[in-house]
């Protein structure tokens, strides 16, 4: 059962990479300014009381927490973003030995880091090439 669900939620995450990571930047982005505001700009005319009211002395550890996940996030956004980009550079290749230098990579990306729109990719490009 945990099987299914984890295999089921790491397909859904490889489908909508670039969005999740960064709806998840937003958020962190929002927390980690809300635990900035509240440890040293409390007293400010701009600081949220009601949120701040509501976090009390915990708004170090909302500062702390967005900070690293804000951090993961933005990771996890530049990496997808490379992948993206060196796939789109290897693929875009007319050159039959160079595909072939770079095939074992271009499945890497397509099959485990990339949506399932570039495994489509690498399928045509190999049957452009005549490849199996």
């Amino acid at each position: 059962m945990t099987s299914e669900w984890r295999r089921e939620l790491n397909g859904w995450l490889q489908e909508h990479m670039l969005a999740t990571s960064a709806v998840i930047s937003i958020i962190s982005g929002f927390m980690f300014f809300i635990g900035m505001i509240g440890q040293w700009y409390s007293d400010s005319s701009i600081a949220p009381t009601a949120i701040l009211d509501f976090l009390g002395d915990w708004d170090i550890w909302v500062l702390i927490i967005g900070l690293i996940i804000f951090c993961f996030s933005l990771y996890y956004f530049w990496n997808t973003r490379n992948n993206m980009s060196r796939f789109e550079e290897m693929i875009s290749t007319s050159s039959k030995k160079e595909f072939q230098k770079n095939w074992t990579e271009l499945e890497q990306l397509a099959r485990y880091q990339l949506p399932i729109e570039y495994r489509k990719r690498v399928d045509k490009a190999r049957e452009k090439f005549g490849l199996k």
